[in-house]
This record gives C-alpha cells, structure tokens and sequence, in this order.
C-alpha cells in the first residue's frame, strides 16, 4: 500500500482529535507513526508510513474505516465475546483458541497434526483455528451478530477468524486481551499439556527473560526428542519442516 496526501492529512487530523497518538521512532527512513488512542481505536493498532511512501499497517480494514469516517463506538448493549490464543510460540502439541463472555472461558484445541508437513506449509491451522472460534462462538456462546460484539486479540493467528467474522456481520475490533481470558487460558493451556504428556514443560513467554525463554524452549524440545517426537511441531522450519 502506498501513502497519499489525503491519507497523511486525515491521519494527522485524527491524531489531533485525539483518535490517534503520534509515536516518535529512531529511524531515518520513518515518516511518521501513529498508534490508537485507546478510545476508537485500541493502542495495538499501529501505522507506519516511510519516507518512499510505504504505507505498513497491521489492519487494512480499520484503516479504511478511519479514512472513510465510518468507525463509529461500538454498541455497549450487546454481550461482548472476547477471544484469544494459547501455545502459538510452544513448540509441543497444538494450540488453543479461549472465547469469553466476561464469566464463562471455553476453549478449543487445534490438533498438533496441523502443524505438521505438509498441513503446516498449507496454512491449514490458521483454517482449522477460524473453524473452532466459530463453533465457539455460535454454539459454545449462542452469539451472532445482532446480540454481540467481538474484541479478538490482534495476534496473527485470529486474522483468518476475524475476517471470517467481519464477513458473517459482527462487529470484530482488534485489541490487547488481557484479564480473565488472559489468565485463565494460559491455565488451561498448561493444564492440557501436562493431562496429554505427563509433564508439566510448558512456559508462559509472557515476562520471561529472554535467555530463559530460549532455554525453556530447547529444554521442551530435547524432552520431546527424547519422549514423545509426535507432539513436535515439527512443521515449524527450525524443527525440520520444508520451507
């Protein structure tokens, strides 16, 4: 995507409207940056725009929406589901997708064989990860459009749900999810790895050093080379999988 005038100049009068914040960044190539305000727009979403004109952005569709003035508050009257992800960066079993209403966490697991060759180059996961939110959400939280809204966190792996659920007419706002979700999804998720390999390997990445994260990880990995080689995902590049 490439930047013109009209864009910089709503950006910047958004900014001024306190929608956006201006962030300043060391590098020469940078026009400008700016991240939401937390009022519109949560302050995870970012855009860059460099001085060749490229315009980086993590969510295209927000961006249209801000430009086009058609982001409106979302409706406070309808049930809020909020979803996030557990194991991505695990390099053992599969992973999680956790969906609440503010009470109740249900979860769902993508099976480890999807991250294995050749379902992991396909990008069959993020397929199966869209399928089991949305079965969450409409059967696990008996949600649709006109009853709730989503918050999802903006991570990589909920960017085919969160299309799937745009699609399907929610109202789907991308955010850093925190509190009850947060915390009990990681308990969860290290629950369902210690019930399926007997151990208790798993590592919440979250406010760990990163020499101890990286020892952590190999520490998981010479356990499974050792125990149970089929719970690798062994996919992933660095684990043996096809580029």
């Amino acid at each position: 995507m490439q930047s013109t005038p009209q864009m910089e100049k709503k950006l910047a009068e958004l900014c001024r409207n306190g929608i956006l914040v201006s962030r300043s960044e060391k590098n020469p190539y940078l026009k400008v940056s700016y991240k939401g305000a937390g009022s519109l727009v949560t302050p995870s979403w970012n855009i860059k725009i460099y001085t060749s004109g490229t315009v980086v952005c993590m969510d295209g569709g927000l961006l249209k929406k801000l430009l086009n003035n058609e982001l409106t508050p979302p409706d406070l009257s309808k049930t809020c589901l909020q979803i996030d992800d557990a194991g991505i960066g695990f390099p053992l079993l599969g992973i999680m997708v956790g969906v609440t209403d503010g009470e109740q966490v249900k979860t769902g697991v993508v099976d480890v064989s999807f991250f294995h060759s050749p379902a992991y180059q396909k990008g069959l996961y993020h397929l199966e990860y869209a399928r089991k939110g949305w079965d969450l959400i409409t059967n696990g939280f008996g949600g649709n459009p006109q009853t709730h809204r989503i918050e999802i966190c903006t991570g990589f792996i909920n960017k085919k749900l969160k299309l799937l659920l745009q699609e399907r007419g929610y109202d789907v706002r991308g955010t850093r999810i925190e509190g009850l979700l947060q915390d009990r999804l990681e308990t969860i998720f290290r629950d369902y790895v210690l019930q399926t390999l007997g151990e208790d390997i798993y590592y919440d990445p979250k406010g760990m050093d990163p020499r101890q994260i990286a020892w952590r990880y190999k520490e998981a990995i010479r356990w499974a080379y050792k125990n149970r080689p089929e719970v690798l995902k062994s996919g992933w590049k660095s684990l043996g999988g096809a580029a």
